[in-house]
């Protein structure tokens, strides 16, 4: 490479390193983070509350299970199947 292909453009931009820091606040532990996370999923309009709610009981607690993705992905599964399985006809209405 030559000198000149190493150098930065001339119109590149040079960024403040106030603006590309980052604002640092006070430290979650992991539960508060988790509890966060399963709060706004659950919360989220976007997202599926019978999966929300999977991930919430399986995957986001400070101690999972040591099956904890088997027991999900099970849970996943049985909802999966719940949702495919055709409506009940009711008789006379």
């Amino acid at each position: 490479m030559e000198k000149d292909e190493m150098e930065a453009p001339d119109d590149a931009v040079v960024l403040d390193s106030t603006i590309v820091q980052a604002k640092v606040g006070p430290a979650e532990t992991p539960d508060v983070f988790l509890a966060g996370v399963a709060e706004t999923l659950n919360a989220s309009a976007d997202m599926d509350a019978g999966l929300a709610s999977i991930l919430s009981d399986h995957l986001l607690t400070i101690t999972p299970h040591a099956n904890a993705v088997a027991n999900a992905k099970a849970a996943i599964i049985e909802l999966a199947v719940k949702r495919a399985a055709p409506a009940e006809e009711k008789a006379n209405g």
